[in-house]
């Protein structure tokens, strides 16, 4: 049943991107940034900017994958 496969694959995504969305308020939580807000430098750039800006490009390409591989799943055509 082409049908249901595609209904457990949305909701396979969805969760995924529920997960996505939990990852990225547990990294962007005031208690783990103060965790690297210590004042530290690495390459003359402050360590908390690039822990900022190194867990969204992961969160992205995270994202970026999960849409990519739901839009190519079995079971789901090109017409809506």
């Amino acid at each position: 049943m082409p049908h249901r496969r595609a209904f457990r694959s949305g909701k396979a995504i969805r969760d995924k991107l529920v997960a996505l969305f939990l990852l990225g308020v547990a990294l962007f939580t005031p208690p783990l940034l103060l965790l690297f807000a210590g004042g530290g430098r690495l390459g003359g750039i402050p360590v908390l900017y690039l822990y900022i800006f190194g867990a969204w490009i992961v969160l992205t390409l995270l994202l970026a994958l999960v849409v990519e591989r739901g839009e190519r799943s079995p079971g789901r055509g090109d017409t809506p």
